[in-house]
C-alpha cells in the first residue's frame, strides 16, 4: 500500500507536490495459554496440542507450577519418561504449510532435571527437494536437541533457546543426520523449499533414561504472525488433607493454593468448621483451640479466589477454585 500526502513549496506556491511513501507491515504477535482442556488426545482445535504416546510406554504429559520460576507464567508443560521405553510428543498443528525459509522466530525454554536430555523441540517437515541432495524425500522430523547447543545444560534451571543460533538435525535425511547436525541457516539452504507438514512442539525420549523435562515460552513466527505458547496449569487449591484435631488443645493447618495472581482470599463454601476454629481470609490459616465435644469428622468446602485484574477496556479476570475437606476428632 502507498499513501500520498501534500506538501506547500514555497510560500509564493500554491502548487502542490505529492510524495509516495511505501507503508510498512507490521507483524502480529500473540500469546496462546495453553491450559489442561488444551492438551488433547483427538483431533485438535486451533490452540490446542495433541499429546502422544510414542511407545505405548510409561511416563506421561501434564502441567504443573513452575518448576522454580518459568519465563511465562507460573507453569510449565511437563513431560517425564521412567526408562528407555517410553516415547513423547506434543505437537500443535496450526502452523501447517508454513516454509522454514519464512520463519522469522523459533524457540523454546527448558528445564531438567539431568545435564544429559531436556525436552526437544521438533517439527514434522516435508524436506520438499526434487533434485540433489535427498531428492523426494517427503517426511522428516526436524529436531533441535539442548545437549547438542552451547553452552550445553544446566541442571535445575531455565534455559532459553533460539533455535536459529543452534544445530538442528533431519530423521532420513543424509544432509543432516543426528552425526552431523546443520546450522539452521545451512538446513534451510541444503532444503529451500522444506514445509510444515505435520505438529510442532516438543518431545521427550526414544532410548533415553528416566527424566523429568518441562517446556515453555514455545515460539514460532514469520514476518506476518509471531505466536507463543504459555503453559499453565490450573487454579487451584492444592491442600489435599488437614491434621487431625484434638479437643482442648492448639490447633493450627494452612491451606494452599497454585496458580493465579497473588494475593488469595480463602472462605468456607459450605459447612462450618469444628466451634473454635476460624479461617483467617487472607494467610488461609486455620486456627483456634476445637471446644467442641463431638467426635467423627467436620466436612466442609474452602473456596478461593485470585487477585482480580482489570484490563483496560477488557472485563477484569478473576479464578477461583474450591475443595471439599474434613477435620477428624
Amino acid at each position: 500500500m502507498r499513501r500520498s500526502i501534500s506538501v506547500g513549496v514555497g510560500a509564493a506556491l500554491a502548487t502542490m507536490v505529492s510524495l509516495a511513501i511505501p507503508s510498512v507491515a507490521m507483524a502480529a504477535t500473540s500469546t496462546v495459554v495453553v491450559s489442561s482442556a488444551n492438551l488433547v488426545t483427538g483431533s485438535p482445535a486451533q490452540g490446542d496440542f495433541v499429546t502422544i504416546n510414542q511407545s505405548g510406554g510409561l511416563g506421561g504429559v501434564g502441567l504443573a507450577f513452575g518448576p522454580s520460576s518459568p519465563p511465562l507464567g507460573s507453569g510449565s508443560l511437563q513431560i517425564n519418561v521412567t526408562g528407555a521405553a517410553d516415547h513423547w510428543s506434543v505437537y500443535n498443528y496450526d502452523h501447517i504449510g508454513t516454509r522454514l525459509s519464512d520463519l522469522t522466530s523459533l524457540g523454546y525454554s527448558t528445564y531438567s532435571d539431568n545435564t544429559t536430555t531436556a525436552p526437544i523441540l521438533q517439527v514434522e517437515i516435508n524436506p520438499g527437494n526434487t533434485t540433489g541432495t535427498d531428492a523426494g524425500v517427503t517426511y522428516s522430523t526436524l529436531n533441535f536437541e539442548p545437549y547438542l547447543q552451547s553452552p550445553g545444560l544446566t541442571t535445575g534451571k531455565w534455559q532459553s533457546w533460539n533455535v536459529f543460533a543452534g544445530v538442528v538435525w533431519g530423521t532420513h535425511l543424509t544432509g543432516a543426520p543426528n552425526s552431523t547436525p546443520l546450522s539452521w541457516a545451512s538446513f534451510v539452504a541444503t532444503y529451500p523449499n522444506a514445509t510444515i507438514k505435520g505438529g510442532f512442539g516438543v518431545n521427550v525420549g526414544g532410548n533415553w533414561s528416566a527424566m523429568t523435562g518441562n517446556a515453555d515460552a514455545l515460539t514460532i513466527g514469520t514476518a506476518a504472525q509471531t505466536t507463543t505458547y504459555d503453559f499453565e496449569a490450573p487454579f487451584q487449591v492444592t491442600t489435599t488433607s488437614l491434621p487431625n484435631a484434638t479437643i482442648r488443645t492448639a490447633y493450627s493447618a494452612t491451606l494452599m493454593a497454585n496458580g493465579g495472581t497473588s494475593p488469595y482470599k480463602w472462605s468456607i463454601v459450605s459447612g462450618s468448621l469444628p466451634k473454635g476454629l476460624h479461617l483467617n481470609r487472607a494467610t488461609g490459616a486455620i486456627s483456634g483451640t476445637p471446644a467442641t465435644s463431638d467426635s467423627g469428622a467436620y466436612t466442609f468446602t474452602v473456596g478461593v479466589v485470585d487477585k482480580k485484574i482489570k484490563v483496560k477496556h477488557q472485563p477484569p479476570t478473576q479464578h477461583s477454585a474450591t475443595k471439599v475437606l474434613s477435620i477428624s476428632f
